[in-house]
């Protein structure tokens, strides 16, 4: 499957001869604008959701919306499949029943995947999403794909996940594990919930601020995984972030200086440990230094390799 996924147009012979492409998570803060760059490229794209109707109004029209895998005509072949789905880890305190959520809107949606396409023509590709919780804390060590981890919830979340995604290796497919970093992009994520109190003049670092922030803005992410469904040497773990982490201090000023407000507001280590226990500080409290080793050797260049760039892309647009 060699695809030239920069091409500005396609022309209408050439859409027909494009592999079809599945989509989970395909409304999501990712999957919407990747589902939008599929279909503008002239792939055939089918998005598996659990809300047709609410896909079908926010999705281009020539999008196929499903609730159901059977209902993939068993004749039709999956090029590639883009695992997307998966609740925010971030959106509620880690309870027993939220943990069990977590998990099964990730391996649950792609072990169910691994075992459809089992009795089945596979596809040649699966991108499924992972994160850079997968290392677990680890100070200010730099972390490229061969680094070690550290024990916790969001590592073993990641491991699971990307357990049963390597199951579409023993079907023949090619098997990218996408760590993904904290995204950035107008209109969701982490920016527009920091926009508002930041605007007030609320804002702050988080604890001692030294912790890092391992980010990428969407429009690298969607233009990585286009990357990556061309480039058939790529497989296993790849780190979607930005080649220049910075520390929580650091994005702090960097926000507030292109807000021209002042973040005068620090949240106290124990405040956050109180308000959001375990998941406070695993995701607010600790942090990942990550770099992109491997789409850096594979010749990837990032639109907006530094966080100054990527908060003016996105704040312009606001």
């Amino acid at each position: 499957m060699t695809i030239n996924t920069q091409s500005p147009s396609i022309t209408s012979a050439s859409k027909h001869q494009l592999p079809r492409i599945l989509v989970t998570g395909g409304t999501g803060f990712i999957g919407r604008p990747l589902v939008h760059r599929l279909t503008k490229l002239g792939f055939p794209v089918t998005v598996f959701t659990r809300n047709c109707p609410r896909a079908r109004l926010l999705l281009p029209k020539a999008v196929r919306c499903i609730n159901h895998l059977r209902q993939i005509p068993d004749q039709e072949d999956i090029a590639v499949v883009i695992n997307l789905a998966g609740e925010g880890i971030a959106d509620k305190r880690w309870s027993a029943k939220r943990r069990e959520q977590l998990f099964a809107s990730r391996i649950g949606v792609t072990e169910s995947l691994a075992h459809f396409f089992s009795t089945r023509k596979p596809p040649e590709l699966l991108l499924s999403g992972s994160a850079i919780g997968y290392y677990g804390a680890q100070n200010d060590e730099l972390l490229d794909e061969k680094a070690r981890h550290q024990v916790g919830f969001a590592h073993h979340l990641c491991y699971e996940w990307e357990s049963a995604a390597s199951e579409f290796e023993s079907l023949g497919a090619r098997v990218c594990c996408l760590r993904l970093g904290v995204v950035l992009g107008q209109g969701g994520g982490m920016l527009q919930r920091l926009l508002l109190p930041f605007r007030l003049g609320l804002g702050g670092r988080i604890g001692d601020g030294r912790q890092w922030l391992s980010w990428i803005h969407r429009d690298d992410l969607i233009a990585a995984l286009l990357f990556c469904l061309s480039h058939k040497t790529l497989s296993g773990p790849i780190n979607l972030t930005a080649p220049e982490p910075v520390t929580n201090q650091e994005f702090t000023r960097l926000l507030a200086t292109a807000l021209e407000r002042p973040a005068l507001l620090p949240m106290p280590a124990w405040l956050v440990q109180v308000l959001f226990g375990e998941m406070g500080d695993e995701l607010l409290l600790s942090g990942q230094r990550v770099i992109p080793a491997v789409l850096e050797a594979s010749g990837f260049k990032f639109k907006y390799p530094s966080m100054a760039q990527a908060l003016d892309a996105c704040l312009s647009l606001d």
